[in-house]
This record gives C-alpha cells, sequence and structure tokens, in this order.
C-alpha cells in the first residue's frame, strides 16, 4: 500500500526506521492535526492519513508494537465512508477511531521511546529480573471502592513496595518522581493490572493514558467496575482493553463475592502468598461489608 499524497515530506521522513524520538513525535503531531481537520467529504484525505500512518508504525516502531497498531487501523471500517449510502454518524466515528489511534501511538512513542543506545542496554538489562506488582487503575472520584481494594490486597500479603495506587500514601508514586515516567517504568515490570472502571474513570484523559499504556505492553488484568457504570458506555466499548472480558462489578451480592474468591486466588499465586483460609475468608468478609456500605452511602 503506497503513501498518498497530502504530505510527501511525512513521507518521506517515515522511510528511515531509526528516528530519533523528537522526530517520531513531530511525524504524529502533523498527523494527529491532520486527522483532527478531516471531514467526511474528504475520502481522498483520510484515506492519505490512513496510509501514512500505517507507513508510520510499520517503519518507526518495534515489530510487535507495529503489528498490534497496524492490525487496529485495518479494523476500521473505512468502507463506510465511501458507499453511496453512508451516514455522517457512522463516518465520523471512523475519523474518530483514526484520530484517537494516532493519539494513543504518541502516547506509546512519549511513554516508551528510548534513542541513547546504553540506556536502551540498561533497560533491557533490568528486564532479567522481574519483581510482580500490582497497579490499581482508576480515577480519584473513586477512591472509597480503591481503599477497600486496597486493604484487600495488603491484608492477603502483597507488600507496600509491590502495589501501586497512587490515592494511598504507602503506595502513591515518590515525591519527585514525574508520574508517567514512574508508571513508565513500573509497568515494564511483571505487573498485573486492576482496571477500576467508573465514568469518572472514561472522563479522565489521564487513566485513558494508563489503560493505553498497559494495553501496549500486554499487562494481565482484571476489569472491576463501580455499580453505576454502564457496560454500554461508548468510550469503553471503544477502548484499548477487551470489553468482552468477564468483570467484577461491586454489587456486594454472591456474584460479587464468587469473583472476588477468583481474583484473591490469582493474587495468591501471582505472589506466592502464604495465607490461611480463615484469614482470607475474614478479610473477604471485611471487603464485602465495606462495599455495601459505600453502596448504601
Amino acid at each position: 500500500m503506497g503513501i498518498g499524497g497530502g504530505s510527501a515530506k511525512v513521507a518521506e521522513e517515515i522511510g528511515a526506521c531509526r528516528m530519533k524520538k523528537a522526530e517520531k513525535i513531530k511525524i504524529l503531531d502533523e498527523l494527529i492535526e491532520r486527522s483532527t481537520n478531516l471531514t467526511c467529504a474528504g475520502k481522498a484525505a483520510y484515506t492519505s492519513v490512513m496510509r501514512e500512518t500505517l507507513s508510520f508504525v510499520r517503519n518507526a516502531l518495534e515489530e510487535k508494537s507495529a503489528s498490534d497498531w497496524a492490525e487496529r487501523i485495518k479494523k476500521i471500517p473505512w468502507s463506510s465512508c465511501s458507499e453511496p449510502e453512508y451516514s455522517i454518524h457512522s463516518c465520523k466515528s471512523v475519523i474518530n477511531s483514526l484520530n484517537r489511534i494516532i493519539l494513543s501511538i504518541k502516547n506509546e512513542v512519549e511513554l516508551y521511546a528510548v534513542d541513547d543506545k546504553d540506556k536502551l542496554i540498561a533497560y533491557e538489562d533490568s528486564q532479567r529480573e522481574k519483581i510482580p506488582i500490582i497497579f490499581i487503575s482508576h480515577s480519584s472520584e473513586d477512591k472509597t471502592y480503591g481503599d477497600a481494594l486496597e486493604k484487600f490486597i495488603v491484608g492477603l500479603g502483597v507488600r507496600n513496595d509491590q502495589l501501586i495506587y497512587t490515592s494511598h500514601p504507602l503506595h502513591k508514586i515518590p515525591l519527585g518522581e514525574k508520574i508517567y515516567e514512574y508508571l513508565r517504568i513500573n509497568i515494564d515490570k511483571d505487573v498485573f493490572v486492576i482496571f477500576l472502571l467508573s465514568d469518572n474513570y472514561f472522563d479522565s484523559p489521564a487513566c485513558l493514558n494508563e489503560m493505553g499504556a498497559a494495553w501496549v505492553k500486554r499487562n494481565d488484568y482484571t476489569i472491576i467496575f463501580t455499580p453505576s457504570f454502564d457496560l454500554n458506555n461508548k468510550k469503553f466499548q471503544n477502548c484499548a482493553i477487551d470489553t468482552k472480558k468477564m468483570g467484577i462489578t461491586l454489587t456486594s451480592d454472591k456474584h460479587c463475592k464468587d469473583s472476588m474468591i477468583e481474583l484473591k486466588n490469582k493474587i495468591i499465586k501471582i505472589f506466592s502468598l502464604d495465607v490461611e483460609e480463615r484469614d482470607a475468608i475474614h478479610l473477604l468478609d471485611a471487603f464485602m461489608e465495606k462495599i455495601t456500605e459505600v453502596n448504601n452511602d
């Protein structure tokens, strides 16, 4: 697939496989600007942006990442914008999908691109010894639910330094650390992510950046929903993670409790914890009581 007209300069620049981080961001910024200005009447323009985005990911990103992004771009239903009877809504949805993908690619480049060869070698060396970590990705607006999860997880025996939960003083980002740099380093480790999803979560750009970073690194994860969250939320349906994956809804009923038992068993396995069954039962009962209390407030 060749590169369409619209930006010969971009076409020339993305022919180089070894680009500096700043060069990649510059190209992505241009693609973002062009994708943002696309209209449903400009078939040639969006075809050009789509093709140049594909060319960028194939030539400027690592093989695994390039393959993943190319697959996502190919899944965009472009035909809905070229058929005689297409709807304006469908066409705008296609344009928005491309725009979100390019923004996510830029986020990946900003978080993970490495120019310095020595830094890259040091990074690869650091991966040889992976320590398991749990990361609770959440909105600060849902702190009451997050606090209940934190108490449950720590009660099982997970150490404070093995849990990243930014709403708690023992698990927050260390003073002086840059939040995205800290998350980048830790998400690169053997991380099990708990996504605490709500309308608040999908209204937060910071939360969506966390989700995108975890998706890029293919971290193992569990989805937990707040009781009021609508699974038909369009932002959820179009997000990076697998929306068909079964999650836990914090409704404090038997289904919730059974699912939390599965989560408990998974955490015990990941961290090789030795937990007395009676202690685990006590922790789970306390968690369920807290969720009931929060839901009734």
